[in-house]
């Protein structure tokens, strides 16, 4: 199998908790994100529950992120209504 190199640029505070994640899983953290991303990639070409799953986990980072950023909650949806 042929590989590629990807560049990325995250937060400090992800990378940190990779690098723990990773050394927990006695994984190096390329073999550890490889890992990750291949998960999901599976997960979005799998059977529809485990695709909500993968949309689930992805709406709830989108949605810290939003917090995070110092935006509001007013007027926004609930899990629940975006998820039905």
């Amino acid at each position: 199998m042929a590989l590629t190199q990807l560049n990325t640029r995250v937060p400090e505070e992800l990378a940190d908790k990779v690098r723990t994640a990773a050394k927990r899983a006695g994984m190096s953290i390329n073999d550890y994100v490889t890992e990750v991303l291949a998960a999901d990639q599976a997960a979005a070409e799998g059977p529809e529950d485990m695709r909500q799953a993968r949309a689930r986990m992805h709406a709830v980072v989108a949605y810290k992120r939003w917090l995070d950023g110092g935006r509001s909650e007013a007027g926004a949806m609930s899990m629940d209504e975006v998820f039905g």
